[in-house]
């Protein structure tokens, strides 16, 4: 379909020669009566933009828009008002003259920090650099002409203004609705099965483990409906923001496009969690002070509860500086303080028992004195006629009249013989005087070299021996999950990793979600429960008695133009490549901020590009992809294009309630 041709008579659209898309917008979202005429007396645009109702037609706004946008008109190029679909306070950050530009993915290149004056085009450029070949005085060659040719993304300042292609406020709604679902299996201790049903309690909230494979931001947003309110504790270990971890980061902003990225999935997680829930943000000295100021903002910083220092070496290599940097930071931080509740490791209560039959029950004898100084009296033994009094510089922990009621109680009980250095009495505490069974859980609890990370390593290897960097040992997930949650509780981790979360969530009777986009949650993290459920012997297994069993449902976002990525991936040479090209520009979305038409009538039958390494080729045609169309709108799962089965879509509509 030509839009172009079919709008060409609307001189209001029209700057010489050029489309005017805010007026076009603008036209449309007023229904303007002479440019829908237009559109309804074309075969092609009626059958595409209007709906039949009844005996009337219905014009799809949102369809026209989209279609614009997605198809490129005008050769690729936008010159719709620069929107940021992000927001600060109410308010949407292009507002502002210092934004930040937030690529939803975690593995991209992030920008951010610029102003609305450095507003940047990206093309493919050709470079050719010829060095001259040189003779010394006698006339022999030293060295010959050489010539090198290079490819690269390029930007310059752009000459009008247009959306940006990560993500436009016109579009936020759309990236962020739920997402069609499939490739649903449930593992169990028989093996594979298909979903047959997704199981609920009695107020219709899923009670699955679920193990999810797309990008994080978007499959929260998928969950929202679901499991808003209903989390009791969400455990993340996020990139680090060191260039070490496979994020790739614009030097200049690195900082704010790094908060920028956390901002927008910690206030996504507030909503997940329970009036009662936490949240636990694991992170290094490296963005620690950054983190905290960020969480202060969403959580607010009267709701800070902690940080949890893990211990992570013993040393580092690097003592240019003199400074051993051994941990960890994990920041703490309660929905509501009021409500929070942190519980440490179980009291050791051994040694308490009940010798003389206390109807009471099991007590131990404790310290009857104080640090206080205005009950001290002699207490005289009416058996040995021993007197007692509290310690120099201590009192007693109770007054003269309360003596005579423990005394009557039995909570006092003299002692009938007299034994040197000892006093003539038995203060008993009884456990059912006990305000809590567990320790407080300490800031340093993590701190020993049971925490670092070489046992984490070790337990890797006991499940794979797939390279992993950065897991945690199990003990300190296990610290996390007992301390902040119960049996049955939903715990979360939206930067799963190799699966430690949901491992020890599983042995610990939790139910667990766990979210990861990178292709290891299939090879580390899926095997990893399997090994599980079959009762292997990982981490904590031994402690808390682990014998195996349970079940969880592996699923994924279903993709589209991630599809196109795997499908680029694949190709062999420069010739399957330059095939697919077609299909990438019918088919799937692409970014409105790179020359498609520049792309197919100068590079793709240029002899240099040809002979360039296939992977950089391939580098190039990903930079084609708009990296914010890879998933499949729920609400468009049924569209045949897409080729969802009517199980997927089935399992979708039932997981969506």
């Amino acid at each position: 379909m030509n839009l172009e041709k079919i709008l060409k008579n609307d001189e209001r659209i029209w700057d010489e020669g050029i489309l005017d898309y805010p007026q076009l917008f603008q036209l449309a979202r007023t229904y303007d009566k002479d440019l829908l005429e237009t559109l309804f007396n074309n075969k092609e645009s009626k059958k595409k933009f209007f709906i039949q109702v009844g005996d009337s037609h219905v014009f799809k706004y949102n369809e026209f828009r989209f279609y614009l946008e997605e198809n490129q008109v005008n050769n690729s190029f936008t010159q719709y008002a620069n929107k940021i679909g992000l927001s600060s306070q109410g308010e949407h950050l292009s507002d502002s003259t210092d934004y930040v530009l937030d690529w939803p993915y975690k593995d991209c290149v992030l920008e951010g920090g610029m102003s609305s004056e450095e507003d940047m085009d990206t093309f493919i450029e050709k470079k050719v650099e010829t060095t001259l070949g040189k003779m010394d005085k006698t006339g022999n060659v030293i060295s010959t002409e050489k010539t090198e040719v290079t490819f690269s993304q390029v930007q310059k300042k752009r000459e009008e203004i247009f959306y940006n292609n990560i993500i436009a406020d016109k579009e936020i709604d759309r990236l962020l609705d739920k997402k069609a679902l499939k490739n649903f299996t449930r593992y169990t201790a028989k093996g594979e099965e298909k979903v047959k049903e997704i199981k609920r309690d009695e107020d219709g909230t899923i009670k699955e483990n679920l193990l999810i494979k797309g990008n994080n931001l978007l499959a929260l947003y998928s969950l929202k409906e679901q499991f808003a309110g209903k989390v009791k504790l969400i455990y993340i270990d996020p990139p680090y923001n060191t260039g070490n971890d496979g994020f790739a980061y614009n030097d200049r902003f690195n900082h704010s496009t790094w908060l920028t990225f956390m901002k927008n999935r910690l206030e996504i997680a507030k909503e997940f969690l329970r009036e009662d829930g936490m949240i636990f943000v694991q992170c290094d000295d490296n963005e620690q002070a950054y983190l905290k100021v960020l969480l202060d903002q969403i959580f607010g910083r009267a709701n800070f509860i902690g940080d949890l220092i893990r211990k992570t070496k013993s040393s580092t290599n690097d003592a240019k500086v003199g400074f051993n940097i051994q941990h960890e930071n994990t920041l703490i931080y309660a929905k509501s303080k009021e409500k929070a509740k942190l519980k440490g490791e179980e009291k050791d209560l051994s040694n308490y028992s009940n010798p003389d039959n206390d109807p009471k029950g099991d007590w131990v004898s404790s310290d009857p004195s104080a640090s206080r100084t205005n009950t001290i009296y002699p207490i005289k033994n009416p058996y040995t006629g021993q007197v007692d009094y509290p310690p120099k510089g201590r009192s007693w922990s109770f007054s003269e009249k309360r003596l005579e009621e423990f005394i009557k109680s039995g909570k006092i009980v003299f002692k009938e013989e007299e034994k040197q250095n000892q006093r003539g009495f038995i203060f008993k505490r009884y456990k059912s005087e006990l305000r809590d069974m567990n320790k407080l859980l300490n800031s340093l609890d993590a701190s020993t070299n049971e925490f670092m990370n070489q046992v984490a390593t070790k337990e890797k290897n006991t499940y794979t021996d797939l390279e992993f960097s950065y897991s945690k040992p199990e003990k300190f997930i296990q610290l996390i999950v007992q301390s902040a949650s119960e049996e049955g509780d939903i715990v979360m981790d939206f930067h799963l990793g190799s699966g430690t979360t949901a491992a020890v969530a599983h042995k610990l009777n939790r139910q667990y979600i766990g979210i990861e986009q990178i292709d290891y949650i299939e090879t580390i993290a899926k095997q990893r429960l399997l090994g599980e459920i079959e009762g292997k012997v990982i981490g904590i297994s031994k402690e808390v008695n682990w014998k195996g069993g349970g079940d969880f449902i592996y699923f994924e976002l279903a993709e589209y133009n991630e599809e196109a990525k795997n499908k680029i991936d694949a190709c062999k040479s420069y010739k399957e490549l330059k095939k697919l090209f077609t299909e990438l520009s019918d088919y799937y979305f692409l970014n409105y901020n790179v020359s498609v038409k520049q792309f197919n009538d100068q590079l793709l039958d240029d002899k240099d590009f040809q002979e360039l390494p296939l992977e950089e080729q391939k580098t190039l045609f990903k930079a084609l992809l708009d990296n914010n169309q890879l998933y499949i709108p729920y609400a468009e799962q049924e569209d045949g294009k897409y080729n969802l089965s009517k199980e997927e879509q089935e399992l979708t509509n039932e997981f969506y309630g």
